[in-house]
């Protein structure tokens, strides 16, 4: 007799349920969501104005903050459950996070803002650099640049080297926040055509947060966080 296969589901993404938020000591909610979820390999444009809650959202989603009701599940993985430290393990090495001022590190250069990254993956050092490289030149980042201090490149070209080290770890999920706000629509067009052909051969979902719908037609899925967040409405 043959033996049986049982096919264990792969899980979502993202899957939350009456999540909610509110900042601390303030009992005013930020974020009352009933439910969302964003299948694995799925690309999301989440739209919003400032003040509607949508990096705030991605905070929770990168366990940088937690729910303060509700179920919230990335990859699996119940995010509030998580001690602090088990957090910044597995953001480290499940999650991509392009914050909106990319946060890099002045003094160091494009690789080794992205080799010190790296250090927190499972990869080898020279695996890492080799893959750190590639990613950059991908992104029009050619040899010339990977030596020079964030400090000393322009807002695009940090951007994308922002980009290569959310990516530097393999990520199953990818977290964009408002990455292509100092950009002109020339530079902001180039950028997501070479993000989508970085991501093309990756498995990997994506919420790509912005306030410009203009930039929405490019997503398999395009979601107002009006339509998600029910703060101040009966739900």
């Amino acid at each position: 007799m043959g033996t049986v296969t049982i096919a264990v589901p792969i899980a979502d993404a993202i899957s939350l349920s009456h999540l909610g938020y509110s900042y601390p000591g303030d009992q005013s909610p930020v974020l009352n969501i009933p439910a969302w979820r964003v299948e694995r390999n799925e690309h999301v444009f989440l739209q919003g104005e400032s003040g509607s809650g949508k990096s705030t959202l991605l905070s929770l989603l990168a366990g940088l903050s937690v729910p303060t009701q509700g179920s919230l599940r990335v990859l699996g993985d119940d995010i509030a459950k998580l001690s602090t430290r088990q957090r910044d393990r597995f953001r480290a090495t499940n999650l991509g996070v392009v914050f909106q001022q990319f946060n890099l590190i002045p003094y160091l250069s494009a690789l080794d803002n992205i080799l010190l990254a790296a250090r927190f993956g499972s990869a080898t050092t020279a695996g890492a650099r080799q893959r750190a490289t590639t990613l950059l030149e991908r992104m029009n980042l050619q040899s010339a640049l990977h030596h020079r201090p964030a400090s000393q490149m322009s807002i695009g070209q940090q951007q994308r080297v922002a980009i290569v080290r959310a990516l530097i770890n393999t990520p199953s999920l990818l977290l964009v926040d408002e990455p292509t706000s100092a950009l002109d629509h020339v530079n902001r067009d180039a950028f997501l055509t070479l993000l989508f052909d970085v991501l093309s051969d990756q498995e990997c979902a994506m919420v790509f947060v912005s306030h410009d719908p203009a930039l929405g037609a490019s997503f398999d899925t395009q979601v107002k966080i009006s339509e998600l967040n029910h703060v101040g409405a009966t739900v």
